[in-house]
């Protein structure tokens, strides 16, 4: 086995970690016309009978690639695949890199012999094992950023696909010129990662406060304590992005209704993993719109549209700008709580034609904002909450 092969394998491991097919197809490409990649013109391409370099193989994996990237932008394709991913991507790690060694390396690796291993396959298990493990902090990545912006109204996940399409494309670019630099590269943001992540983790934890009565660390804007249901003496107010803020509450009705917005227990404040309205926290055992019922939650919703359509038509003298805006406030404060109970299949076609709704009024906007606004916000919320009361309906049905 040459030093080059280690290292190409070493290299691909993060790139596998990322994305499923894109890396493959852009060794397969790679394979097959080096010539066009900036600094390789003078490799002679091997065979196009190589199992790898076939046409059907690159259209493929071309296809694939496509599908993969149009796909990784939907939250709900992302969010959908996320599990799936983690044992799909080790597996085609294997069988790309099998069919990256040419016949002259297997004959050496076969009279290579490790106690009776062939080191090729030890290399492999390896990297396979480094792919799997690495997809699983990249889900864990997803779900965090699931847990802060679920909806993706700032774009969060959007932008950390593109990130990642960009890093797989500009990472192969870098392993077929510098590889050695690519992988250190990569280990020492992996590094960071992981570091950032464990900081994260304890400091959520020292936000938590013991319950005055049996002790248990409960969450900092937990109006009860999810083990005994005693009354948290100090409830914290809690952020856009699920944060505690140092803001105490001072209104614990409206807090839990906040809760609840934020599909989160209005008792315990911890999340709720289920869409369905009358389902119970799987921490304190609560059931969610029991307290405060599904009328109060509706009104609450639309005290914060009448205050938000009316701040839209001042925003909107503001060119684009106040549009953009009055969009993304929307989006956070009166189409998300709804949303957030409703069925992903049945709002992915919503999504769809509000989009293009989206696009006409930011159009519109540009010169007529004051108007473009509070239309395009009273046209979505009323369509999110005739959903919403859908669902209230089909509850109490069952």
């Amino acid at each position: 086995m040459t030093f080059v092969q280690i290292v190409s394998i070493l290299g691909m491991i993060p790139l596998f970690s990322m994305r499923t097919f894109l890396p493959a197809f852009l060794a397969a490409l790679f394979l097959r016309y080096p010539e066009y990649f900036p600094g390789m013109g003078d490799i002679v391409a091997p065979a196009q009978d190589a199992y790898i370099t076939k046409d059907w193989v690159l259209f493929t994996l071309g296809g694939l690639s496509l599908l993969e990237i149009v796909g990784d932008k939907s939250t709900e394709i992302r969010n959908f695949i996320k599990d799936a991913e983690t044992y799909l991507k080790p597996l085609i790690f294997f069988i790309i890199n099998l069919n990256l060694l040419d016949e002259s390396s297997v004959k050496v690796l076969e009279e290579v012999q490790w106690a009776a291993i062939d080191p090729l396959w030890i290399l492999l298990l390896f990297g396979s094992l480094s792919v799997y493990w690495l997809s699983g902090l990249r889900r864990d990545f997803i779900t965090f950023l699931e847990d802060l912006d679920e909806d993706d109204n700032f774009y969060l996940s959007r932008i950390s696909s593109w990130l990642e399409d960009s890093l797989v494309l500009f990472g192969f670019l870098l392993l077929i010129w510098l590889g050695l630099v690519m992988v250190a590269i990569y280990v020492a943001a992996i590094a960071l990662f992981i570091f950032v992540k464990k900081r994260t983790e304890r400091k959520l934890e020292k936000q938590k406060h013991p319950c005055p009565n049996c002790g248990e660390m409960n969450l900092p804007f937990a109006v009860k304590c999810y083990n005994c249901k005693t009354p948290q003496p100090k409830v914290h107010k809690i952020g856009i992005f699920g944060q505690r803020k140092e803001d105490l509450v001072s209104n614990l009705e409206k807090h839990r209704l906040h809760l609840a917005s934020h599909r989160k227990c209005p008792d315990c404040g911890n999340k709720l993993n289920s869409i369905k309205l009358f389902q119970e926290c799987e921490s304190c055992g609560s059931t969610l719109f029991d307290s405060p019922t599904p009328g109060e939650y509706i009104k609450y919703q639309d005290k914060r549209f009448y205050k938000l359509t009316g701040l839209s038509f001042l925003l909107g003298f503001i060119p684009i700008i106040g549009f953009v805006v009055s969009a993304v406030l929307a989006n956070v404060y009166l189409f998300s709580p709804y949303r957030r109970y409703i069925p992903k299949g049945k709002s992915f076609f919503t999504k769809l034609w509000i989009k293009f709704l989206t696009f006409l009024f930011f159009i519109f906007g540009i010169a007529l904002g004051f108007i473009a606004a509070p239309v395009y916000i009273i046209l979505r919320y009323f369509l999110w909450k005739r959903r919403f009361v859908g669902r209230t309906s089909e509850s109490a049905r069952s």
